[in-house]
């Protein structure tokens, strides 16, 4: 390890297979061959210096070794919208909402007849650290049981064309580096790599990351994983960035497309969407965010609809279902103005809760929040007759 050390000091980037060496060393525990100080050592080095393509292929190499793994259903294709994070964005929880979304149009598209290949999603995520609200966080508050057994969230690919997989029940490894991150306070490798490791498998992904200069490596990185179509984006703010899309500014897209990465700036605002600015789309908690995703997948229109419809089309393009932004769009608005994507809400709730329920010989305190709260089905049953009713009485 200390020559390793060395070696990045002298500005060397560590290759492939020394990545892959001591990146086993550290998911495995091994304190003889690294240390907790040289592990800190390490990862902050990299983080300061910025990681190598090799070094991300590496880590994400063992990540994927050590991931608790999902069975997905016969002949499909694995979709994730999974980013890094780190930005610090205040922004509801946009790439969360266009799983719904694109889950729904997969599964619209595969029923119609305009989908060569069935494609479900792999929601993968984890808890927000620098954001006010991580995927699980706002899935929990919108009645999702994230607790869970890996076949539970086989059946609701094949049930709801959609799961979520809580990153830290499918990397248990990473406990042995969990305190030395936290001491750090900083985003590490760990971060960049964890989109990389879906416990399904991934093969389809739209990933935001922190940094623009991170898009055409985290794309090549993933070219040499085996990954079919990907599109890996950053969207430059006046002060910062943000690792999705928005109406009203410029794009980076890095994207993996027939086994070759091309890199470009597209400029949403010529999509035909209202134009918002980020400040539009900003929550102060996870509860937040869980109404706004409610009312979208309601067909309510606002300008986090129209965010997470421009999102979900990227995604439908990495998908193959659609070929242009414009045409996945359509697909993402028509299928919420039909409330196909709050069906797929509704599923996922039902599915996640029917397995905690049917696990009851399990302890009150091994359960995670959403255990205890009221099923959320018969909040949007209610949500929906209260609107029957306004529409009867306005009709009167």
């Amino acid at each position: 390890m200390k020559s390793l050390l060395d070696q990045i000091l002298s500005k060397r980037p560590l290759d492939q297979n020394q990545t892959i060496d001591v990146f086993e060393a550290i998911i495995s525990g091994d304190h003889d061959r690294a240390t907790p100080n040289q592990i800190a050592a390490l990862l902050a080095m990299i983080q300061l210096r910025g990681p190598s393509e090799d070094e991300i292929f590496g880590a994400a190499t063992v990540m994927r070794r050590h991931v608790v793994r999902v069975e997905t259903p016969p002949n499909s294709s694995v979709l994730d919208t999974c980013g890094t994070g780190g930005t610090g964005a205040k922004t509801f929880n946009i790439s969360t909402t266009a799983a719904f979304i694109v889950a729904a149009a997969a599964s619209y598209a595969l029923e119609t007849g305009h989908a060569a290949h069935r494609v479900v999603v792999a929601k993968h995520g984890n808890r927000s650290v620098t954001s006010k609200s991580g995927s699980s966080q706002v899935l929990e508050a919108l009645g999702v049981n994230l607790n869970v057994t890996e076949q539970t969230l086989s059946r609701s690919l094949e049930q709801a064309n959609m799961c979520f997989c809580f990153a830290p029940a499918h990397h248990p490894a990473m406990k042995h580096v969990a305190p030395i991150r936290a001491e750090l306070g900083m985003r590490t490798l760990f971060n960049l790599v964890g989109p990389l490791a879906n416990p399904a498998g991934a093969n389809r992904q739209l990933i935001g990351v922190y940094d623009p200069a991170l898009t055409e490596p985290v794309a090549r990185v993933l070219q040499r994983l085996g990954t079919t179509h990907a599109m890996v984006i950053h969207t430059r703010l006046p002060q910062g960035g943000i690792g999705e899309l928005l109406t009203s500014l410029p794009v980076q897209i890095s994207e993996l497309r027939h086994g070759k990465v091309s890199t470009r700036l597209l400029d949403t605002a010529t999509l035909g969407l209202p134009l918002h600015p980020v400040e539009a789309l900003e929550i102060e908690s996870a509860e937040q965010s869980a109404d706004i995703i409610r009312d979208i997948l309601d067909g309510q229109p606002s300008p986090h609809r129209d965010t997470a419809v421009l999102n979900a089309a990227a995604a439908l393009i990495v998908a193959d279902i659609a070929d242009s932004f414009e045409t996945g769009i359509k697909q993402a608005q028509y299928v919420l103005d039909r409330g196909l994507a709050e069906d797929v809400l509704d599923q996922l709730i039902k599915i996640t809760n029917a397995s905690s329920a049917q696990r009851s010989s399990r302890s009150t305190a091994q359960l995670t929040r959403p255990s205890a709260r009221k099923p959320i089905p018969n909040r949007l049953t209610y949500r929906r007759t209260q609107k029957r009713r306004l529409h009867n009485l306005g009709r009167a």
